[in-house]
């Protein structure tokens, strides 16, 4: 399903859409077409917001070894939780 993966192309085609539909002749103001944007993309940031955050704490049992990835030139490190 793509409404969930892709809201930025969703979005994209709902501004071609209006901007079609403005070329054969809808009549919509500037501030009609730019309140339809805003609309669609911020619908769509929820839905994004929504899929990629986090709702739950990850817990790892206890003992288990995580790398900790530094950053680049110093040796990565191994922690035992």
């Amino acid at each position: 399903m793509i409404l969930g993966r892709e809201p930025v192309a969703i979005a994209g085609v709902v501004a071609i859409a209006i901007n079609l539909a403005i070329s054969f002749g809808l009549k919509l103001t500037v501030e009609q077409v730019a309140l339809v944007n805003t609309l669609v993309v911020g619908l769509l940031a929820l839905l994004a917001r929504s899929q990629t955050t986090s709702i739950s704490q990850p817990n790892l049992p206890e003992g288990t070894a995580v790398t900790v990835v530094t950053p680049a030139g110093e040796p990565n490190k191994v922690t035992t939780l």
